[in-house]
């Protein structure tokens, strides 16, 4: 036990968290900043005691007021004023068990207020994927922009959308990506994921035909891939606020932004017959949970693809019913 590090606040111990993380991607930092800066201003909103004092009962008041409070934060985006997803308090909370668990560890703490703690089910919603037709819409403004308005933005964008679509990259991954991620021939790309993980990618025909084509009007200098019109180096916010532009140029009226051309390319992949853990590998999980929610969005939709060959009314109607009854109860009416 430790006492001389009892009178440390929450606000004092979380900073020492987040220095102990540094090797982890630049992402994951700041998912868990954003997180743990909101759990530290509810804890002096409060009152809450020093880290040690603080139990059980204040970390469900704490996820309690992210479940139900719709303006939770000083400074909050309008676009988030609406009450949390499930999955979004599932979140605070694994972050926070995280804290308190590396905490005790530490032995900055002699007790751990969330050992007991349970989260529940984080209830993630459905894969959402866009369809072919607006991906296609999309591209087709790129094309557009490339005739008609800004041809180097249309050149842009065209290989930023073909890339998130062929690859399933995230959007922080791709915004990350420099020339010297590049393989030679284009066929490859190296890409650093959350938690610092390494892993290739292929870049495929179009793609590959996009990127070249962008490479070759992309301004000079710098190592980073992506770059604005007047030269500067592209910010993974720019690239969302480009591809929700290009949205609704297109007139793709769907919910959503950049991550969706992940589902898209996940979805695909599976349909055209590829195997979970090889898109686990490729997408960068460590496990195949949420592999097997793309899987079972796949095998949905092909279940309703499938309707009409075997829907009883129609084959009623059709005379491709059995008009003498089937299984065991044609054995019985038969005897």
């Amino acid at each position: 036990m430790t006492t001389q590090l009892k009178t440390l606040t929450l606000s004092e111990l979380i900073p020492k968290f987040l220095r102990s993380r540094a090797d982890l991607s630049p992402a994951t930092q700041d998912y868990y900043r954003t997180l743990l800066a909101n759990l530290g201003w509810y804890s002096r909103s409060q009152g809450w005691p020093e880290a040690s004092a603080i139990t059980r009962d204040h970390i469900r008041d704490f996820l309690d007021y992210v479940a139900t409070e719709s303006f939770r934060w000083p400074g909050m985006r309008r676009s988030a004023l609406k009450k949390a997803r499930p999955g979004t308090v599932h979140h605070y909370g694994k972050v926070v068990k995280t804290l308190f668990n590396w905490a005790e560890a530490e032995e900055y703490l002699d007790h751990n207020p969330t050992l007991h703690l349970r989260l529940g089910r984080p209830h993630h919603r459905e894969v959402e994927p866009y369809s072919d037709d607006e991906v296609m819409a999309m591209l087709s403004v790129c094309d557009y922009d490339c005739v008609h308005r800004y041809r180097f933005l249309g050149i842009r964008n065209k290989a930023i959308i073909s890339l998130l679509a062929d690859t399933g990259l995230r959007v922080s991954e791709l915004g990350a990506i420099r020339l010297s991620d590049l393989d030679p021939k284009l066929r490859q790309l190296r890409v650093i994921g959350k938690g610092a993980k390494l892993r290739v990618v292929a870049i495929n025909g179009e793609a590959r035909k996009a990127l070249r084509h962008y490479l070759e009007v992309r301004p000079g200098g710098g190592d980073e891939l992506w770059r604005t019109d007047d030269g500067e180096p592209m910010s993974t916010y720019s690239i969302k606020i480009m591809i929700s532009r290009l949205k609704r140029r297109a007139g793709v009226k769907s919910g959503g932004g950049a991550h969706r051309l992940r589902h898209y390319y996940a979805t695909r992949y599976l349909e055209a017959g590829g195997d979970i853990n090889s898109l686990r590998l490729l997408l960068g999980h460590s496990t195949l949970d949420m592999v097997l929610r793309y899987s079972r969005c796949v095998d949905g939709q092909r279940a309703l693809d499938t309707h009409h060959e075997f829907s009883p009314l129609d084959r009623l109607y059709n005379g491709r019913n059995h008009k003498d009854g089937w299984g065991w109860r044609q054995g019985l009416t038969k005897g």
